[in-house]
């Protein structure tokens, strides 16, 4: 489904129901005054482009923005040519612009009498409307809008078909205005969202808004509220599992200890149970640094060290490695293309990350296949990129669970994963690891059958 622009939809929403009204009154005058219509619906036009021009200008005066005043007024007269001004209860204009010699007596009148009061002058209409702001002051909207001698009709009226074009332009202009001052907030917000969704907690965006006082503003600060409490729960999540982990080494390394001792006191007929508590223990203590680890990526690691890393040689090591390990169960890794690529990283999370992947694509790989590494350069956006490969030929991954293999301790089948005694971390480290080095990592099902993992790291720049 086509995607429709909301600021779209109100801008063409506004100018329909102008165009829509101005035909209407078109029709109305033709009807029931004699007189040459436009004159009348110019007027009416115009005050109507005041009146939103007075409540937007309004509302930023009353916050204390004399940047946007001078901004809304700027837009208004380079679109439409109506030099407007908003004056306050002293006559003086908010934006501290000099005014027409004529428009402080107009002005004066419009607050006397409460109603639009209109001076044509030689080459220009200006009009006055009178205003009430939310401080209960009373304020006017002074709008000029020059026009030229040879546009009129002798008795003063302009052709129908250059007023028609005139009253489109001045509303579509207004329109856009009020469109863009209503959309603003919500492209904000919806920028906003999309960087916490990419994992920014840190976004706020209430001081983006500005000091507006409606809606929008009080959702921008639940905006705001919401991801500062979700910051502060993830944050207190690490902390908690980083201290727990912490905490867990202490009696795990006593039990260890113990376990020595009870091999020296114990026959042989407990030895089978004293191994399987060994085992269970180096198991849970895998666990435990997989965990550390997992956090202290996911909370920036922060003074990790970066220097050039030579791609091509340590995934050599690790293929090596690999294929030893693999080996053992029947199973083999090979590489297929390897390219000099050298990145700006910490070697020890990169080796982290990519023998990870490597050793899940080992354990699930079938028996006398291969896992196949691949290494290239690719350009990508027009930027260089390390591209590296690591394909199984395994059952794959259900295409509903590629996204979540991962998060942390999510398990495809939970029987196959404790048979392989995987601890459901490994791929997460590894996801948080190239993420850390501003690289991607995604994962998909090969055509043929398998698993295919791929990891984009940008190159250095020589």
């Amino acid at each position: 489904m086509r995607k429709q622009s909301i600021f779209i939809n109100i801008y063409l929403s506004f100018w329909l129901a102008t165009v829509l009204i101005v035909a209407t009154q078109i029709s109305i005058d033709r009807l029931m005054d004699p007189r040459p219509p436009m004159v009348h619906l110019l007027h009416q036009h115009l005050g109507a482009s005041l009146v939103l021009y007075g409540e937007a200008t309004l509302s930023r005066h009353l916050d204390g923005s004399p940047e946007a005043i001078q901004r809304i007024t700027n837009q208004l007269q380079n679109l439409t040519g109506i030099n407007a001004y908003l004056l306050d209860p002293l006559n003086q204009d908010v934006g501290n612009r000099t005014l027409p010699p004529e428009a402080h007596n107009l002005a004066e009148r419009a607050r006397q009498s409460q109603q639009p009061e209109i001076s044509p002058a030689k080459n220009s209409l200006m009009m006055a409307m009178p205003m009430t702001g939310t401080d209960d002051k009373g304020y006017v909207v002074v709008g000029e809008f020059p026009r030229e001698p040879h546009r009129q009709h002798p008795g003063g009226a302009f052709h129908l078909t250059e007023g028609l074009f005139v009253i489109l332009i001045i509303s579509g202009a207004v329109c856009y205005i009020l469109a863009r001052y209503l959309t603003s907030p919500v492209i904000a917000l919806r920028d906003a969202t999309r960087r916490v969704a990419s994992g920014e907690l840190s976004v706020r965006i209430a001081h983006t808004i500005g000091n507006r006082k409606d809606e929008l503003s009080e959702l921008a600060g639940d905006f705001d509220h919401m991801t500062e409490r979700i910051e502060l729960l993830m944050t207190s999540q690490r902390q908690l599992l980083g201290d727990i982990s912490h905490e867990l080494r202490s009696p795990l390394a006593r039990l260890n200890v113990a376990l020595e001792l009870a091999r020296r006191y114990t026959g042989p007929e407990a030895q089978n149970a004293l191994t399987r508590i060994e085992h269970e223990a180096q198991s849970l203590n895998e666990l435990i640094g997989h965990v550390l680890m997992l956090t202290r990526l996911e909370s920036g690691f922060d003074g990790i060290q970066m220097k050039s890393v030579n791609l091509s040689a340590f995934i050599q090591e690790i293929s090596a490695d690999g294929d030893f390990e693999a080996r053992g169960n029947n199973r083999s890794v090979k590489l297929s293309v390897i390219d000099a690529c050298i990145v700006q990283g910490n070697e020890e999370l990169l080796r982290q990350a990519i023998e990870n992947i490597v050793r899940n694509a080992i354990q699930y790989t079938f028996e006398s296949t291969c896992v196949e590494i691949c290494l290239k350069k690719i350009m990508d956006d027009s930027a260089p990129y390390a591209e590296i490969t690591v394909r199984d030929h395994g059952a794959g991954v259900p295409d509903a669970d590629i996204l979540n293999i991962f998060h942390p301790f999510f398990r495809v089948s939970n029987a196959r994963e404790r048979k392989t005694g995987g601890t459901g971390l490994g791929l997460a480290i590894a996801e948080r690891a190239v993420h850390l080095h501003h690289g991607n990592l995604k994962a998909a099902n090969a055509p043929d059958g398998g698993l295919v993992v791929t990891i984009l790291l940008p190159l250095c720049c020589n």
